[in-house]
């Protein structure tokens, strides 16, 4: 079978990216004659696919666009469609992460606009310049998903829920026999405890962030980890305010370069980016999602296997499906309802390890191997 994956950016520190690098690394690499990979950026190839070695191609798309981003998607459209007719034979199996490119046969659904559409113009407020360049924006996504989720009717889906695949068969009229759910999987190997003790783990941290300093490990660590507006980030500012001297651990960015700042009367300490994310989770007491819209959320599954207590949302959030009835995971119906129970204590090893076993047995299955062998099935579709 040849492969052609088309996405912006391949990077595995981006999430859909690492979704997908993951799916793909798990199809059994016998089955993969050839891999061609469509796109602006990507990263070492023999680092991502391992496997792989000599079989993968990069096609570049050179950087010759300006401007926003919708200029952006619309020279990538422009140039993948190119790149199809002219580079790739008719018996290249075609994959899009969502609609990144309008000239796939299957697509990886992490991410629907027009569901997201709702939540974004009645949460976010705008000046009016910014206001109706979003609409265009949106407007434009919705061209997009209209033609490859409705229009073009032999398209293929893997989709990560079941709120998200109920969503597409009944919004965009897809035969539901056309998708395939097929959580992400999770590897547990890569969120074991560390053989270190808290102190130890703080004081590398510290090499690297020196702003971590402040943190004090006797009393319970509070965790962020997202793109700040749609995970949340003010909703756990205003909920952490009736945590007495609590201390709030903020990993991740801003969606927008300008906008956002945290509070100076708060205790927080915020790293931007960080590749020792499971380090974090290891220091970390309390993990705290009240995220808008989330079709999956991987962050939340790895917390969950790290042991830490969990407060997150149920509506329009994937993870919470394989997290329901857990100890220590509180699920509420919206970000609003969150009430955050204060800890007087920080969560012991051992309290951490009875939690992790728990979920361990609960989703044990939920492995890439898993997702890997799903998504096989679907592209072996004729």
């Amino acid at each position: 079978m040849k492969i052609a994956l088309f996405a912006h950016e391949l990077v595995p520190e981006i999430g859909h990216s690492r979704a997908l690098i993951e799916t793909i690394n798990h199809i059994p690499s016998d089955k993969i004659d050839h891999l061609y990979v469509v796109s602006f950026e990507m990263g070492n190839p023999q680092e991502i696919f391992p496997e792989l070695k000599n079989r993968i191609t990069f096609i570049e798309v050179p950087k010759f666009y300006f401007g926003p981003f919708l200029i952006k998607m619309l020279y990538f459209f422009i140039a993948s469609w190119f790149i199809t007719k002219l580079k790739l034979s008719s018996d290249v199996k075609k994959v899009g992460i969502g609609i990144a490119s309008l000239s796939v046969d299957y697509v990886n659904v992490q991410f629907v606009h027009k569901e997201w559409e709702h939540f974004y113009f009645s949460r976010f407020k705008f000046p009016i310049y910014k206001y109706l360049y979003k609409k265009l924006l949106f407007f434009f996504f919705w061209l997009g998903e209209n033609y490859l989720y409705r229009i073009k009717s032999h398209t293929q889906f893997s989709i990560l829920s079941e709120f998200e695949q109920d969503y597409m068969t009944s919004h965009f009229n897809i035969p539901k026999e056309h998708t395939i759910l097929n959580y992400s999987g999770i590897n547990l190997d890569n969120f074991d405890f560390i053989n270190e003790s808290k102190e130890e783990v703080l004081n590398e941290l510290i090499s690297d962030y020196p702003q971590m300093t402040k943190l004090e490990l006797n009393q319970p660590i509070y965790l962020f980890v997202g793109a700040f507006e749609r995970k949340g980030l003010n909703l756990v500012i205003d909920k952490i305010r009736s945590v007495p001297n609590a201390q709030l651990l903020v990993v991740g960015r801003p969606e927008s370069a300008k906008g956002f700042s945290l509070p100076d009367d708060l205790n927080i300490t915020y790293v931007e980016f960080t590749k020792k994310i499971q380090k974090f989770y290891h220091l970390a007491d309390v993990f705290v999602f009240p995220t808008i819209y989330e079709p999956f959320g991987l962050v939340l599954v790895e917390a969950a296997c790290m042991g830490l207590e969990v407060y997150t949302t149920e509506y329009k959030v994937g993870a919470s499906e394989l997290l329901r009835d857990m100890d220590n995971i509180h699920l509420f119906k919206k970000p609003e309802d969150i009430v955050i129970t204060p800890r007087t204590t920080p969560l012991t090893l051992d309290e951490k390890r009875a939690l992790r076993q728990q979920r361990r047995e609960r989703l044990a299955s939920m492995t890439w191997e898993k997702t890997g062998e799903r998504f096989y099935e679907l592209l072996s579709r004729s």
